[in-house]
């Protein structure tokens, strides 16, 4: 979004694990309009949640992105920690928001960095042409992906997220 809306503050970007529109890794053929009720219906029953439930939601959700095990209990504590209605209303604001028709507008090299592994329950290539595929309208765009990971490839596979920060840092 900041590069696509403020193409002259930035010199590049570095995505991590990020899709321009979320609701894709669900629904390939979503649009903002069709994704609108499923988000509301997220964002509403995160906010009547019991705490019990809350906390249930927030294991359930870091077991999915966080594959070690030692890292999924901080990443829980800060999502109960977390003030309930930002977090409901980012969620929902993710699950609508389209960046794809701004990607053109990026001007500076893009670099994705996003996570794989057999967890997912599908091959690597699917991944890799999902993520080129969103991201087709991007001019200057390399891809990088990093395997045995979940969405949390800093805490997953530390030594290699660095390294690539370090490779896009010092080009």
């Amino acid at each position: 979004m900041l590069g696509a809306r403020h193409p002259d503050q930035v010199g590049r970007l570095m995505i991590v694990d990020a899709m321009p529109f979320y609701t894709l890794l669900f629904d390939p053929s979503a649009t903002s309009e069709t994704a609108a009720p499923h988000a509301a219906a997220m964002r509403d029953a995160m906010l009547a949640a019991t705490p019990e439930q809350v906390d249930a939601m927030q294991q359930a959700s870091i077991a999915r992105l966080a594959k070690t095990e030692a890292a999924r209990p901080s990443l829980v504590a800060a999502g109960i920690n977390s003030d309930r209605k930002t977090m409901a209303d980012a969620m929902y604001e993710l699950m609508v928001t389209d960046l794809r028709p701004e990607l053109g507008r990026i001007k500076v090299p893009v670099e994705v960095v996003y996570a794989y592994d057999l967890h997912y329950g599908v091959e690597a290539s699917q991944i890799d042409a999902m993520f080129r595929n969103a991201y087709a309208s991007t001019p200057n765009i390399s891809f990088r992906r990093i395997d045995g990971s979940f969405h949390f490839i800093m805490l997953d596979q530390p030594e290699l997220f660095a390294g690539a920060v370090i490779k896009y840092l010092n080009p």
